[in-house]
């Protein structure tokens, strides 16, 4: 069982469970998952993805990720652009239909699928 994602990616509060250092490990643990190659990023309107998205690129580009920012973009536009690029990843910034205190994240393989739970369980053991 999955300890911090749900069916539909990682959901919290900005403050709570999203601190600056609970993104950070975020972060690292999908750069470890992901190793190399290219991750597109995306977000949506909300302040706090503005410092999520800045994370993410600062360890990402740390570890040698090459990081392709689309900035505000729907999660469907994210995903077909993974599908038919040359991403090895795609992170979407974004809370759905949650009020503005919270975010989250999304991540999509190279064809543009959510994680399989194998796939998300070895990230959460990348973040613990």
């Amino acid at each position: 069982m999955s300890r911090y994602f749900g069916t539909d990616g990682l959901r919290g509060r900005v403050g709570e469970l999203l601190t600056e250092d609970f993104v950070v490990r975020l972060a690292n643990a999908i750069a470890d998952f992901v190793g190399s190659g290219i991750v597109y990023i995306g977000r949506d309107t909300r302040p706090s993805g503005e410092w999520i998205e800045q994370t993410f690129i600062d360890v990402f580009t740390a570890t040698g990720i090459k990081v392709k920012c689309l900035g505000i973009i729907p999660t469907t536009a994210l995903s077909y652009i993974v599908a038919r690029t040359d991403a090895n990843l795609g992170v979407m910034i974004t809370a759905s239909h949650n009020p503005e205190p919270w975010n989250g994240v999304k991540i999509f393989d190279a064809t543009g699928r959510k994680l399989k739970t194998e796939e998300v369980l070895q990230i959460e053991r990348n973040l613990d």
